[in-house]
């Protein structure tokens, strides 16, 4: 499969390197010449030198319609102009838009329909991933699946946790009506999948899968956890102001 990646900043570079370790044929494009020539000579993709929104980078890439579009210039607004185009001339496959400015978000379909297959903001991101943790005490990684109704947690558990030194399918007898998955736990930094004769100890991370209401109830097996009474968040950019705003 193709994909064609705009922008070969941080994010573009890490993309290209990621994709076409997987076997992806990539093509990446940028305006620096220096950088396409230095990328060029440690990836394996078609560097071009061009405009993220020309026409021209299109043909040189090959982009057909069954190409997917990274759009990750630090432009918006060239990143919207390269979908535009992506699609209204090369009918790729897929559009990928990273956006600084979360404000576009809101009016995606004023660019054109279905022209921004996913619109990508890291600021959203984020700020949604910050909330998260502080919604739910003593959760240490969160994954959202589904829409934000199935979350995958990581969670450490102390001595304090109901499920301590107990087997694992001792669970459904703390928790009647709550389903849980756990599907793998690491102990001693080493991962293994538990059975339901597995004896939680002190000190394991316990990954597991339930719905997003009972992320705080399965938490409290392995460690209890009392809210937040107050949050202070240092550092009044973007993120912050966006993270006091949902608080």
């Amino acid at each position: 499969m193709k994909v064609v990646i705009l922008g070969a900043g941080k994010v573009g570079e890490s993309l290209a390197r990621n994709l076409s370790q997987d076997g992806y044929d990539v093509s990446l494009v940028d305006l620096d010449k220096s950088k396409i020539d230095y990328l060029q000579d440690r990836l394996d993709v078609a560097a071009i030198v061009g405009h993220a929104a020309h026409p021209n980078s299109f043909k040189k890439c090959g982009a057909d319609n069954e190409t997917i579009v990274l759009a990750v210039t630090n432009n918006d607004e060239v990143n919207i102009a390269a979908c535009q185009i992506a699609k209204a001339q090369f009918s790729v496959k897929k559009t990928i838009c990273r956006f600084k400015d979360n404000t576009y978000l809101s009016c995606l379909d004023s660019f054109g329909e279905n022209v921004i297959d996913i619109p990508i903001s890291p600021e959203n991101e984020v700020t949604s991933h910050l909330k998260d943790l502080i919604d739910h005490p003593g959760a240490e990684q969160i994954e959202e699946f589904a829409d934000g109704k199935v979350k995958l947690v990581s969670v450490k558990v102390k001595k304090s946790g109901k499920l301590v030194d107990k087997a694992l399918r001792t669970i459904e007898d703390d928790m009647p009506g709550i389903e849980s998955y756990i599907p793998s736990i690491y102990r001693k930094g080493k991962p293994f999948i538990p059975s339901g004769d597995t004896i939680v100890k002190e000190g394991d991370e316990v990954y597991f899968v339930t719905a997003s209401e009972n992320v705080d109830a399965v938490v409290n097996e392995m460690r209890l956890e009392q809210g937040y009474s107050r949050v202070m968040i240092i550092g009044g950019g973007k993120i912050g102001f966006a993270l006091a705003k949902t608080e």
